[in-house]
């Protein structure tokens, strides 16, 4: 910005200033005015009324506020909560896929995925997009059917239940996993791994 723009703002700013001190003194001549004119006890209870009204409509406000927060909460909640349902059904099919041999509708799947990732960008929490990036990272890398893939399937919904605000004292990701995906256990999954090695 040059200099005669800069002084254009400073000197507007300052003309838009004094028209508001104007204004309130104004203001304030006009409500002495009219409270002068008038008897002294209607003028205190003039006052009061005055005061009263303009608390009450403050109250008024400040509810209308709260409850039109607590509304866009509770639909911010919920659009949660549809994203990461799809989240879980989603990874859950990714998985199931891996461990039966048959691949799932590409088209279908790929538009879910997008979905997904859409839904995810707009209301996910940041620990639950890293979970999965990291989701997919790992089965980009070693497969729907590697037991890690699972693992992490498993942490993502301990980070879901953090994000939806539910408890996860005492919880693990293999025991929400046994809940979402029992055969995809990575206990399980190393376990027969280790057998077919032996």
């Amino acid at each position: 910005m040059n200099t005669f723009a800069k002084t254009f703002v400073a000197l507007l700013g300052l003309a838009l200033a004094a028209a508001f001190a104007a204004a309130a003194y104004y203001a304030y001549q006009l409500i002495v005015s009219l409270f002068t004119g008038l008897d002294v006890q209607v003028a205190r209870i003039a006052a009061i009324t005055s005061i009263v009204v303009l608390l009450a409509a403050a109250i008024v406000a400040s509810a209308i506020r709260a409850a039109s927060g607590k509304g866009r909460a509770t639909q911010m909640h919920e659009q949660k909560s549809a994203t990461y349902q799809l989240f879980v059904e989603y990874w859950e099919g990714v998985i199931a896929s891996g461990r039966t041999s048959a691949l799932p509708n590409s088209a279908d799947a790929a538009g879910k995925s997008r979905a997904l990732d859409h839904l995810l960008a707009l209301y996910g929490g940041a620990s639950v997009i890293k979970a999965h990036d990291a989701l997919r990272a790992a089965r980009d890398e070693k497969g729907a059917q590697n037991a890690d893939v699972a693992a992490r399937f498993g942490k993502a919904l301990l980070e879901i239940r953090k994000d939806l605000g539910s408890g996860t004292q005492g919880l693990g990701g293999p025991e929400l996993l046994r809940l979402v995906a029992p055969d995809a256990d990575p206990t399980i999954s190393h376990a027969r791994a280790d057998h077919r090695l032996a």
